[in-house]
């Protein structure tokens, strides 16, 4: 009997070698071509050298692990703040109403349309309808404001926090005003004190958009004038969307950043909303300077539309972060029409090894990248106008034949965006 168990005893060790041997051959060859399969395609998409991305920085299907990972913070509950009208969280307003009625204004509203509307005190009561030029059936509440050094507060009150909204923008003038319009009620219904920032990308002329710098130099200019604005909590926020909930509260929470943008509609469409998927944090993303500084900010290397947002989710990752997100009835956008931007084919790539740049790639590079060409402040807008891309690399690139030294230049840029560009145009941004 003992030499009939120690037979089958051996006959299954052996079985399970064999198994064991096979499937790591399997896994090897399996880990090779996808390598293969990705030096492939950044020779092909990129004017960098495939020499010059050490394998080892392929750390992760990109795809695969986006769908499968959720970047929200488990068992976690949004801040809950005493009532204290010293430092008073926006819960706590008397203003509240629930559904915002945002106004969808005419084509022809201009931003000193805007500037008027809330500089002009209307001597009707608080929720009758204005008649204006540029829209009409405005339900706006007229809720007592004064405008001081730069930012917007509610009078008699003290806000908890004091935010700025950053807006990136290229070429939807349309949509920015339509946001100023109704962004400044609904932050007023919330009693913050605040002012909106957009950030418009200028130059390079007709290229792609990059809303990472944008949003690291709006982040920046407003590190350098901490001591007159002295913000304490940034709003991320695509110009497009407009909440639809004043229960959706603008405010950082203590620990952990917010993203609130979990319901999306198209505006006049007869779909019902749209929902996240877990990986995403883009459309409106609320956190402190501590936090962002925290994650590097964006990377500066993503031209087009596509994958800057979720760089960002895998920085968070890496630096254990986790976002909260507000209730699904809170949390609801309604997404204003625009053109589509023209898409990063190069972004799948640059995404398989965006933990390894976090350092050395974001926001602590970006004095060197961009240049403020315009400054207009006014009380309803703080508009930059931004050259994003001052060291010219991204022109100079295309004539350059050393590949190489771009790539050590550019802090290893590999989108697939440069073009020819004229020498009009070239010498015109040397020039300024």
């Amino acid at each position: 009997m003992r030499k009939v168990h120690r037979c089958r005893f051996s006959i299954l060790s052996r079985i399970c070698l064999i198994s064991f041997i096979i499937l790591a051959t399997f896994t090897f060859i399996n880990q090779e071509i996808f390598k293969l399969n990705n030096c492939r395609g950044l020779e092909q998409d990129s004017a960098v050298p495939t020499s010059s991305i050490p394998s080892r920085y392929l750390l992760i299907p990109y795809r695969e692990f986006a769908y499968r990972t959720s970047i929200s913070c488990n068992a976690y509950k949004l801040d809950q703040p005493d009532k204290e009208l010293s430092q008073l969280h926006p819960k706590y307003s008397q203003y509240l109403r629930g559904a915002f009625p945002y106004v969808i204004p005419y084509t022809n509203i201009t931003y000193e349309d805007v500037e008027n509307f809330y500089n002009t005190k209307s001597n009707k009561s608080r929720l009758a309808m204005r008649q204006i030029s540029f829209a009409s059936n405005i339900e706006f509440e007229n809720i007592p404001y004064k405008y001081e050094n730069g930012m917007w507060s509610p009078i008699g009150v003290t806000s908890a926090q004091r935010t700025a909204i950053l807006v990136p923008l290229q070429d939807r003038d349309y949509n920015a005003k339509a946001f100023l319009l109704n962004m400044h009620a609904f932050a007023r219904r919330q009693l913050l004190t605040y002012l909106i920032v957009i950030i418009e990308q200028v130059y390079p002329i007709n290229s792609r958009f990059n809303k990472g710098r944008l949003y690291n130099a709006g982040v920046r200019y407003i590190q350098q004038n901490q001591q007159k604005l002295n913000i304490t909590c940034f709003i991320l926020h695509d110009v497009d969307l407009i909440p639809e909930n004043d229960g959706n509260f603008y405010t950082c929470e203590s620990k952990h950043p917010k993203h609130t943008t979990l319901r999306i509609r198209k505006l006049n469409s007869t779909s019902d909303y749209s929902r996240f998927y877990e990986f995403l944090i883009g459309g409106a993303l609320i956190l402190t300077f501590d936090m962002y500084k925290r994650v590097n900010g964006f990377s500066n290397l993503f031209w087009g539309w596509g994958g800057e947002d979720d760089d960002l989710s895998l920085r968070f990752i890496q630096r254990r972060a986790c976002v909260v997100r507000p209730s699904y009835e809170l949390a609801n956008y309604i997404a204003l029409p625009h053109s589509n931007g023209r898409s990063n084919n190069a972004r799948f790539k640059l995404l398989t090894w965006s933990t390894v740049r976090l350092d050395t790639d974001g926001y602590n590079k970006i004095d060197s990248m961009i240049r403020i060409v315009h400054i207009l402040n006014t009380s309803t807008v703080l508009h930059l106008k931004i050259d994003v891309d001052a060291n010219h690399i991204y022109y100079k690139s295309a004539s350059i034949g050393n590949s190489q030294l771009i790539y050590n230049k550019t802090y290893a840029d590999l989108t697939t965006t440069r073009g020819p560009v004229t020498t009009r145009v070239a010498k015109k941004l040397t020039s300024m």
